[in-house]
């Protein structure tokens, strides 16, 4: 008998006020830590619809710059826009339009859906201003 209540002893597990105390400090680093993993979020989708307008600029001065060089290719923005690869994932759609003609090519990027949608625009001018 006294062998069973010397193993008693020996097992010994957390208290209640331990389990609760754990739980306070999981449920607090919960409400700070969530918040700040949708903001990464969306600063992600901004980020990339800015990466997505990077993109739309250099290929409107690549066309731009083949034009000058080769008078038989023809500089369209839209044409360029389009030339450019996009995600084609359903959660996170990508879209990019190019508008204008002449000196300022407008230039719009969106990442995501619904209330995570993300975008960014900017302008493309024309270097030589015509």
């Amino acid at each position: 008998m006294a062998e069973q209540h010397d193993r008693k002893r020996e097992q010994r597990g957390f208290t209640l006020i331990e389990i609760i105390a754990v739980l306070v400090i999981l449920g607090i680093l919960a409400v700070v830590a969530v918040p700040k993993y949708f903001d990464m979020q969306n600063q992600a989708r901004l980020q990339a619809a800015r990466g997505l307008i990077a993109s739309a600029q250099s290929q409107l001065s690549l066309g731009y710059a083949n034009n000058k060089l080769n008078s038989s290719y023809t500089f369209a923005p839209a044409t360029e826009c389009a030339k450019i690869s996009l995600s084609n994932s359903t959660s996170e759609p990508a879209t990019l339009a190019c508008a204008g003609t002449g000196n300022s090519i407008t230039i719009t990027a969106t990442v995501g859906t619904g209330t995570s949608l993300q975008t960014a625009t900017a302008t493309w001018n024309n270097p030589d201003g015509n």
